[in-house]
């Protein structure tokens, strides 16, 4: 628009007899550039006061960055589910760009760790994030890099979980992100073993009553179970219990409990695929420990067959014993030796 402007002043001139002389040149040379000056300037001055749609500086659209806010607008601090660093952790530290900075160091019983030119530093009882930032701080503060950028690796666990009992890789444990529920931390250590029990015992560090779960193959009972375990944590997996079948039975064994109840005298005989020809049924017994001494409790096993008799439950550690039927022995060695006898005639004849 500028341009077509000023071509049409020096046609309107030159229609005019104006004379087109040197110094009316430069005249309005000038004028077209002050024109362009004019514009440039009035597009500089809308772009500035245009309102901006970008975020403040001091906003952000971070969620994470700020913690989470309640029902009533109470601010409330999540429980970080990391593992905090203890006395006698090794830490493999990496400073980039720095190699002699990097080293592996143990934390002292102060929770301190020891840091070329830095000194100490104070790393216990953070997670791994804050402890990283800790030394970026000290390396900041002591003019030793500009922007340095840690990084911080557990080389080696002196707390977490202890875990114990019935579990395939019994040991410590650190609490992570992935480990701080307890079904989690039990498929770390590899699941529990064939003889688990179903009683998991937690004992929380500084506190003495202990906390008792029990596991289940029932979806919403395992569910119940996993409940958060936390660094300093003792965990107990139980050994299942046992039940003994001996006697006349055709598979006299030792039996794992599976689950706390329903195992009963008839159907320990069952799982020891019942008796033999011999067995006395109406004379079994469980035989029992109990605080007052041996306990011994008759179990009609031929009546409770046949629903002429209650069947009684089994606890852990009974043993059902099944006796030989001696009259079934003598009648059997009788016909043995009638057998016999009848053998050594008919060969005499012979």
């Amino acid at each position: 628009m500028v341009h077509y402007g000023a071509y049409a002043g020096l046609d309107l001139a030159a229609s005019e007899g104006f004379p087109m002389d040197r110094c009316s040149k430069r005249q309005l040379t000038a004028i077209v550039l002050v024109l362009v000056l004019i514009l440039l300037g009035a597009t500089a001055w809308a772009q500035t006061t245009t309102p901006s749609t970008s975020m403040p500086q001091n906003q952000t659209n971070d969620k994470s960055a700020s913690p989470s806010t309640g029902a009533q607008g109470e601010i409330t601090q999540v429980p970080s589910p990391l593992y905090r660093i203890s006395p006698g952790d090794t830490l493999d530290i990496t400073v980039f760009e720095a190699p002699d900075l990097s080293q592996k160091v143990r934390v002292t019983n102060n929770g301190e760790i020891y840091l070329p030119l830095v000194n100490y530093v104070h790393v216990g009882g953070q997670d791994v994030r804050e402890a990283q930032e800790s030394i970026e701080s000290a390396l900041k503060s002591g003019n030793f890099m500009v922007s340095p950028h840690v990084t911080i690796a557990v080389a080696e666990y002196a707390s977490g979980v202890v875990l114990m009992g019935e579990v395939s890789k019994p040991g410590i444990y650190p609490v992570t992100a992935a480990t701080s529920r307890l079904l989690d931390l039990l498929t770390e250590a590899g699941g529990t073993t064939a003889n688990a029990g179903q009683m998991v015992t937690i004992t929380h560090q500084g506190n003495t009553q202990q906390q008792v779960v029990f596991l289940s193959h029932d979806p919403t009972k395992a569910m119940e179970a996993n409940v958060p375990v936390s660094q300093g944590d003792t965990i107990m997996v139980s050994k299942a219990g046992t039940i003994f079948v001996i006697g006349e039975v055709v598979s006299p064994s030792e039996f794992i409990m599976q689950n706390r109840t329903g195992y009963t005298a008839l159907k320990a005989l069952a799982m020891a695929h019942g008796a033999t020809r011999l067995a006395k049924l109406s004379q079994a017994k469980i035989i029992r420990q109990t605080p007052k001494g041996v306990q011994e409790i008759s179990v009609p096993l031929d009546k409770i067959a046949q629903d002429k008799a209650p069947d009684t439950e089994l606890i852990a550690d009974d043993i059902l014993m099944v006796p030989t039927n001696k009259g079934k022995i003598a009648a059997e060695q009788a016909v043995q030796m009638a057998q016999s006898i009848a053998v050594l005639g008919v060969a005499r004849t012979w």
